[in-house]
Order: structure tokens, then sequence, then C-alpha cells
């Protein structure tokens, strides 16, 4: 029994000992604890850190040296979560897709993936990094929000333009401040009205489910139409069309896209190309 408890508390401080090496940014000590073979557990837990902390170095040093890239630790986050939500290093993002990991896997309390946390950091370059990885566009959190619903519930244009651009559901609802509610009506809400052409245009149908309180289906066609400039009923036509069209394109529709040689006013129109032009 007290071999057990040794054995344990050898493992433990080999734990301590290599995490606050990382911490401190310490690689010749690294190397050294390294060289001392490590438990599992210690390679796996420092490199969680380093991917937080976002020194590139120690965690290729550490995955060389056999740490696992997709290793779940403290409430299912991965050094992929750790990455996006903390540092948000592009190149070690990289590293771990490179490596294969997971990259739709999501915590276990939050239900949030890398992408929810990119779109909450409101960092566009990660967003594109994991969506050109293959990130799941409309993965639903605890509270059933997108990316794109935590998007636009914090008005971030540029983020909710390259969601759509990539062809996310525009739809989806989720729980906001205690009400199930639609992008484009929390758009609607906040008075956000770049945002909600965006939705528009990319497809947003004001559905009797959505209606919330100060919002009826006239009071929607009124507000729109004075604020945006446009009428709704003949966009509307012309978005399922296109929508229809987009949604077999999936999943990756951009790369599919670009693939296709197709007459310029159709790409564009397929691409949605307007949205780029709203600011």
């Amino acid at each position: 029994m007290l071999v057990n408890d040794l054995g344990t508390m050898d493992c433990v401080l080999d734990n301590v000992r290599m995490i606050a090496a990382v911490q401190e940014n310490n690689a010749r000590l690294v190397k050294q604890l390294i060289e001392s073979e490590p438990s599992q557990s210690s390679l796996d837990s420092s490199l969680c850190w380093a991917a937080r902390l976002g020194n590139l170095p120690l965690v290729i040093l550490l995955v060389e040296a056999g740490a696992n890239p997709d290793y779940e630790v403290w409430g299912g986050y991965t050094p992929l979560l750790w990455v996006a939500i903390f540092s948000g290093c592009i190149e070690i993002v990289n590293f771990l897709i490179s490596c294969g990991v997971n990259v739709n896997h999501c915590s276990l309390k939050r239900k949030q993936t890398a992408l929810h946390a990119a779109v909450i950091k409101g960092d566009t370059r990660l967003m594109q990094c994991l969506i050109d990885a293959g990130a799941d566009l409309d993965a639903k959190d605890y509270l059933c929000k997108t990316p794109l619903l935590h998007a636009v519930q914090r008005n971030l244009l540029d983020c909710v333009k390259i969601l759509i651009l990539n062809n996310c559901n525009v739809n989806t609802a989720g729980f906001v401040n205690g009400a199930r509610l639609s992008p484009l009506l929390v758009a609607l809400l906040q008075s956000n009205f770049e945002i909600t052409k965006m939705l528009i245009l990319g497809g947003a149908k004001f559905e009797q489910m959505s209606i919330f309180q100060t919002f009826t289906l006239s009071h929607f066609y009124k507000t729109v139409e004075e604020n945006l400039n446009f009428e709704v009923r003949p966009i509307y036509l012309k978005q399922q069309c296109r929508v229809s069209i987009r949604e077999l394109l999936k999943p990756q529709f951009l790369n599919k896209l670009k693939q296709i040689d197709l007459p310029p006013l159709m790409r564009e129109f397929i691409s949605m190309s307007e949205l780029n032009y709203i600011t």
C-alpha cells in the first residue's frame, strides 16, 4: 500500500514539475524532464498548458515526446479548446489540426466547440482557420446557441459575415436571456440593421414561432422595409432559391464552389458576395 502511495506521489510531483516548467517557459527544463520519462498524464497536462499559453515550440516538443494532442482534461477541454479560448495562437491551431485533432470536440459542461470560442472572442482569423479545417458551423452549445447566434448577440458583424458566407444555418434558434430566439429576432431586438440585412440576405425567415413580444409579422415588415430600404417579400423568394442551391454544396461550401465552372453572375449570386459590401 505504501509503495502505491509513493508511486502516486511521484506521479503528482512529475505533473507539478512539468507544468511549472511550461508555465515558466523553461524549454531546457522541459527537455530534461522529458528525458526522465515522465508519465503520460504529465505530458498531456503540460501540453494543455503550453497550448493555453500560446507556446508553439513547447507544444511541438511535447507532442513529439508523446503527448496526446486530443487529450481531454479539466471538464473535457482539449489542447485545441485551450488555445481557442485563451491564447488564440493560429500557428498552434494549425499544428494541432495537422496532428489530426477533432476540431468539433466540445467541452463537457457548456458543450462549446473551438469555433464557439473563436466567435465569442471575435477572432475572425481563428474562425476561418477552424472552418477551413471542417469545423461544424451549426454546432449547438448547452443553450442550443450556434456560433452564429453568439455572433449576432454580441453584434460581431465580421463574424456573422464569415459564418453566412461559409453557409451556416441562419435560422437555428437558441436560448438568449431565457427565451428561445432566432438570430434574426435577436438582431431586430438589438436594432442591429446591418446584421439583420445580412441574415435576410442569407435566407433568414421571420416565422410565427419566432415572434416575440414587440415584433409582430406586420411590425417586422414595416421595420425592415423602412430601415433597410428593400421589400422583404421579393427578397425571400430570391433567397430561398439561393439557399436551396447552397444547401446542395454542404459541407465545405466555398471549396466546392471554387471547383465548379459557373458563369460569373451565377457564381456571384450563389456566393452571396453582396455581404462584403455591408459595413
